[in-house]
C-alpha cells in the first residue's frame, strides 16, 4: 500500500519541485525530501459477519522545511500543508484515489504541524488515513502467505 501512496502523491498532489523524492519511514536532516511514515493502529474499522471488513491505514506525510525566526518562512511552510490538505479533500471528493484494491477514501486527520526543529530546519507532518474494503472471498492475500510459507 505504501508504494501506491508514494506514487499517488507524486502524480496527484502538487509537491515542491526542489524536493527530490518521497522516502518511507525515513526523513534526513536536509530540506530535500518528503516521507511517508506509518502509524500503528488497529487496521480493522468495521468487521462484517461474512468476514469482510472495512480497513484503515494511518500514516504521516511529512517533510523537512527551512525554519527560522521569520514569520514569512514559517507561514510559507504552513501554507504548503494547507494547500496539501485542500488537494487531498478535492481528490477524495472527486474519487482521485491511490491505486489500492478496495480503497474507499483518503483523508487528512490533522493540520500540518511542526514535529521537531534541528539546525535551521523543521520537520512538518500531517496525519492521514486511507480506508479500504477487503472482501472475505478474496483469497489472493492467503495464497501469497501460503506461497511464502511453503516455498522451497
Amino acid at each position: 500500500m505504501v508504494e501506491e501512496l508514494k506514487k499517488y502523491f507524486m502524480e496527484n498532489v502538487t509537491l515542491a519541485e526542489e524536493f527530490k523524492r518521497i522516502l518511507i519511514d525515513f526523513l534526513g536532516d536536509d530540506a530535500t525530501d518528503y516521507t511517508i511514515e506509518t502509524i500503528p493502529i488497529d487496521p480493522i474499522l468495521k468487521e462484517y459477519t461474512d468476514g469482510s471488513y472495512l480497513g484503515q491505514l494511518t500514516f504521516q506525510f511529512g517533510s523537512r522545511e527551512y525554519y527560522d525566526d521569520s514569520d514569512e518562512q514559517n507561514a510559507k511552510n504552513l501554507e504548503f500543508y494547507e494547500n496539501f490538505q485542500k488537494q487531498i479533500e478535492y481528490n477524495n471528493k472527486h474519487h482521485i484515489l491511490p491505486n489500492i484494491d478496495g480503497i474507499q477514501s483518503i483523508e487528512c486527520l490533522s493540520n500540518g504541524t511542526i514535529q521537531d526543529v534541528e539546525n535551521k530546519t523543521a520537520k512538518y507532518i500531517i496525519q492521514m488515513r486511507i480506508t479500504y474494503f477487503r472482501d472475505n472471498n478474496d483469497d489472493s492475500y492467503i495464497s501469497l502467505w501460503k506461497e511464502k510459507k511453503y516455498a522451497r
